[in-house]
Parts: structure tokens; C-alpha cells; sequence
């Protein structure tokens, strides 16, 4: 469930603007789109007085004539149009782990820098994902994993010993591993794991890493690829002593010159890359998409514009395809195959869609 969503503006930024026209459909129908069966709205009705006064509700201060309660209201219309969606599951084979725990302890301060920001870095790591098409579920580290093809662990800094083996066991069973700099330091109590940084993925990563090596604030750090070419990244950097991993990347100047940047290790049936630094968007994009094409994933449907997200939906109440356009321009989408319009009722099977900016298609499919 979408449990709480605002239905325009929120109260708790500096400049707090309405959602434009079409925007709450879109992030109502991709909470859907991603497996929610519900979607919720706060508030009902916006109250008169007190600290949230202004935060947006279905029945604004100027009641049922609005913009905002007719886009509601016609939200409604259509999600009661198709209720076969629910029940069905959204499947994916990529999931990015996100542990609560971890995130309180890694944003702690006394740390090599203080400057690591949670949800920059899980951002970091979920838009290379998305910009391909590929769905990626959100889990926690103790989550089963035998449905996924790959997992990305954006700096799990805090880690217990039974999760990383929980890790460790997904790679040597023929899943594909992808972590970042500063995980698998400390445990549920935040003390560090003793025996070489990250000691309970050492194993798995094939690496040991002997010493941080954070830039200042303005300084970046060169890193050379395979391919002769170079990038900047920042933020992070570190020693790391190869246990069987190889180089996939390299720092190219300064001190750590010629020492792995990013790393690939065959384990078991599976492979685990560790990348130790903050890579440029391009080469994160780089590597993500190096990474899914070994582990063998793939998006939903190739060959998508720019700003469209597709998503399936399957179950006893069928197979949906979902078209979502976050960007603002009309754009065409061809389909592998016809498939109708489920919002459409009596619509005949399409190979195409057209979208309008911020536009949705929850097309019908056959199993």
C-alpha cells in the first residue's frame, strides 16, 4: 500500500508548491505500477487551523470545486475501473538493500568524512536502474533472495555477521553482487567488525581494505577504465588489497595511483563487484549496465524514450504492462506485441502508444 501520499502541496518545505496537473495521477499510478493495492491520501479534508493548515487534502479550503478534488476524484473513477490489477504482483530481478539501522549509523558523525547521505547514494545506485528500464525492488538485508538476479548494496555500513552470510550465500548460489565503499564496517551495535575492513564480506568481495582515504571537499580523484578512458569521482576513496578480486577500474593519479577503484570477483556459482569511490553518473551508468548484462537483466521492454518507466504486473487477474512518462513532452512507445488499453473499455489491441507528458498506459497483455 501507498499508505500516505499528499494529494497536491506539502507544509514542511521552504517553498511549497502544488503538484502540477496530471503529476499526482502519474506517482499514484507508479506506486500501482511497483505493487501497491492501495493508495492513500493525506489528508481528507484540510483542516482550518494548526501547523498543517496548508498541507494539500482531497477537500481543499475551497471545497469540491477544485482542481485537486476533481484529479482525485477521477483518480478513483479510474482505479475502480480495473479492479483485476489487484491481487497481482510486481515482479523484478534486481533489488537494492536498504536497512534502516544502517542508514541512522552511517549518517552518525565522527566518520572518515561526515559528508554520506543515505538517500543520495541509494539514488545513485537506483537511477542507472531505472534510466534502463530494469525494475528494482527495495529490501531489507534479511530479505529472501532467491527470486533476484543481482542486488545492490549501497553503502550497507552497518551489517550483521548473519546477513552477510545471508549476501555471501546469494553469490556462491549463482546471484551477482554489487556493494559500495564503507559496508560491512560495523555490527547491529555499531562496533566495528574486527579482522580488515569489510571483515564479513571479505570472502565474498575478495578484498581487503586497509585504509580510507576520503578527499577533501573540493578535490576529486581520477579514475582510469578499461578502455583507456578516465572519469572523476569523489567524495571516497581507499586502499584495497586484492584477495582474488581483479581490477575492473583503477585510480589513475595521486597517491593511490595504480590500486583497484572498482573491483569483480568470481565466488561460488555467482560474481561480486565492490566499487571504492563515488563514481561519476556516466561511469556509474557504466558499470551498472556492465553489471546487469553478466548477471543477465534486463528491461521490461527495450527500446523505451527517454523519462518512461515500464513495469509488470501479473496474477490470477492477468498480465498489465504499465507506461509511465516522467518527462513533460508527448512521446510514442512501441510494443513488442498489441496489447489493449485497460483504462480504454472496448479499446482494440495497439502496437503503439502515444503519451502525453506526465502521461499513464496500463495496457492488458496476454500471459
Amino acid at each position: 500500500m501507498l499508505l500516505e501520499q499528499a494529494p497536491s502541496a506539502v507544509n514542511w518545505r521552504d517553498r511549497n508548491g502544488p503538484k502540477p496537473p496530471g503529476r499526482m495521477r502519474l506517482w499514484s499510478w507508479q506506486a500501482v505500477a511497483q505493487g501497491a493495492d492501495a493508495v492513500l491520501y493525506f489528508q481528507w479534508r484540510q483542516s482550518r487551523g494548526g501547523a498543517e493548515k496548508y498541507h494539500s487534502a482531497m477537500v481543499p479550503h475551497g471545497g469540491t470545486d477544485t482542481r485537486t478534488f476533481r484529479e482525485v476524484s477521477e483518480l478513483g473513477s479510474e482505479l475502480a475501473s480495473v479492479p483485476q490489477i489487484a491481487g497481482t504482483r510486481s515482479t523484478a530481478e534486481v533489488a537494492l538493500v536498504l536497512d534502516w539501522n544502517s542508514w541512522w549509523a552511517l549518517e552518525l558523525d565522527s566518520h572518515p568524512p561526515t559528508a554520506l547521505n543515505q538517500m543520495d547514494i541509494a539514488l545513485a545506485h537506483y537511477r542507472p536502474l531505472f534510466e534502463a528500464g530494469i525494475t528494482c525492488d527495495v529490501v531489507p538485508p534479511d530479505r529472501d533472495l532467491s527470486g533476484y538476479r543481482l542486488v545492490v548494496a549501497p553503502n550497507l555500513y552497518l551489517l550483521k555477521e548473519q546477513n552477510a552470510e545471508h549476501l555471501t550465500e546469494f553469490v556462491r548460489g549463482g546471484g551477482h553482487l554489487l556493494v559500495s565503499f564503507f559496508s560491512g564496517i560495523v555490527d547491529d551495535c555499531d562496533r566495528v567488525h574486527l579482522g580488515g575492513y569489510p571483515a564479513p564480506l571479505r570472502e565474498v568481495l575478495g578484498l581487503r581494505v586497509e585504509e580510507f582515504w576520503p578527499p577533501t571537499e573540493t578535490e576529486t580523484v581520477d579514475i582510469r577504465h578499461p578502455d583507456g578512458s578516465v572519469s572523476r569521482a569523489d567524495l571516497w576513496s581507499e586502499v584495497v588489497v586484492s584477495e582474488g578480486a581483479r581490477a575492473v577500474a583503477e585510480f589513475g593519479a595521486g597517491p593511490l595511483a595504480g590500486q583497484p577503484a572498482v573491483t569483480r570477483h568470481s565466488f561460488g556459482e555467482g560474481h561480486a563487484w565492490y566499487v571504492a569511490t563515488r563514481l561519476a553518473p556516466e561511469a556509474m551508468r557504466a558499470l551498472v549496465d556492465d553489471v546487469c548484462r553478466t548477471a543477465n537483466v534486463g528491461p521490461v521492454l527495450p527500446g523505451l524514450p527517454e523519462h518512461v518507466q515500464a513495469t509488470v504486473r501479473e496474477g490470477d487477474g492477468g498480465r498489465f504492462v504499465f507506461l509511465l512518462n516522467h518527462g513533460q513532452e508527448e512521446v510514442e512507445v512501441r510494443l513488442p506485441e498489441p496489447m489493449t488499453d485497460a483504462l480504454a473499455q472496448g479499446g482494440a489491441p495497439t502496437d503503439r502508444v502515444t503519451l502525453p507528458g506526465a502521461g499513464v498506459a496500463v495496457l492488458s497483455a496476454k500471459g
